[in-house]
C-alpha cells in the first residue's frame, strides 16, 4: 500500500476516490499521519486535521500547510488551539503560529508575535536569534508588500545596530562600536 500511495500522490494527485480509499486503509491500521495526508487529498480536511493532531508534534508543518491553503475558520481555530496548547501537550513554540499566520495573510498578529519572540531572545541574552526572528519577519513583510511598522523596523535596528558592534569591537573599531552603542543606549526605554 505504500507503494501504491507513494504513486497516487506523484501520478494522479486530484484523484479524490482513491486517497479516500488510502485514507481509509490507513486509517484502519491506525497509521494517522498518512491517513492525514490522503484526507488532505481528498479534501476532508476536518478528518485530515484531527488525524494530524492525534499522530503529533512532527506533522505541525504540515498542518499549517494544510490550514494555510485551505483558510476553512473552523480549522484555523482548531489547529490554533492546538499550537497554543488548549488541546495535546502543551503549547508549541511560537515560530508555528507565526508561520501560520503568515500563511493566512493575517500580518498584524504575525508581526506582534515575531517582535514578542524576539524580545523573549533578547531577555535571555540570544541576540542572534533575536536578530534572525525580526530579519526573517521584515522579509516575509516586503516580500508580501506589506508596511512594516515603526516597532519592528526600530526593534530591527537596534539589534542589528548591537551585533555590529560587538563585530566592530573584535575588530578594534571602537569609534564605530561606540556610535553603534550610543544609537542602542538612546532607545533604551
Amino acid at each position: 500500500m505504500d507503494e501504491y500511495a507513494t504513486i497516487i500522490l506523484r501520478v494522479d494527485d486530484r484523484n479524490i476516490e482513491e486517497h479516500l480509499k488510502i485514507a481509509q486503509y490507513y486509517e484502519g491500521k491506525k497509521q494517522w499521519g498518512k491517513a492525514a495526508v490522503h484526507y488532505d487529498k481528498s479534501e476532508q480536511y476536518n478528518k485530515a486535521l484531527k488525524l494530524y493532531i492525534e499522530d503529533g508534534e512532527k506533522n505541525i508543518p504540515n498542518m499549517i500547510d494544510m490550514v494555510g491553503r485551505v483558510k476553512i475558520d473552523a480549522l484555523t481555530h482548531e489547529l490554533v488551539d492546538y499550537l497554543m496548547g488548549e488541546k495535546g501537550d502543551g503549547p508549541k513554540p511560537p515560530q508555528f503560529i507565526f508561520k501560520l499566520y503568515i500563511l493566512l495573510g493575517k500580518i498584524g498578529p504575525a508581526e506582534k508575535i515575531a517582535v514578542n519572540m524576539a524580545s523573549q531572545e533578547q531577555e535571555l541574552g540570544n541576540y542572534p536569534e533575536a536578530h534572525s526572528t525580526l530579519l526573517e519577519t521584515f522579509k516575509e513583510l516586503r516580500q508580501s508588500k506589506t508596511r512594516i511598522s515603526f516597532n519592528l523596523n526600530n526593534r530591527l535596528m537596534l539589534v542589528h545596530s548591537f551585533i555590529l558592534a560587538k563585530r566592530l569591537i573584535k575588530i578594534n573599531d571602537h569609534i564605530g562600536a561606540a556610535r553603534l552603542l550610543i544609537r542602542v543606549s538612546n532607545n533604551i526605554s
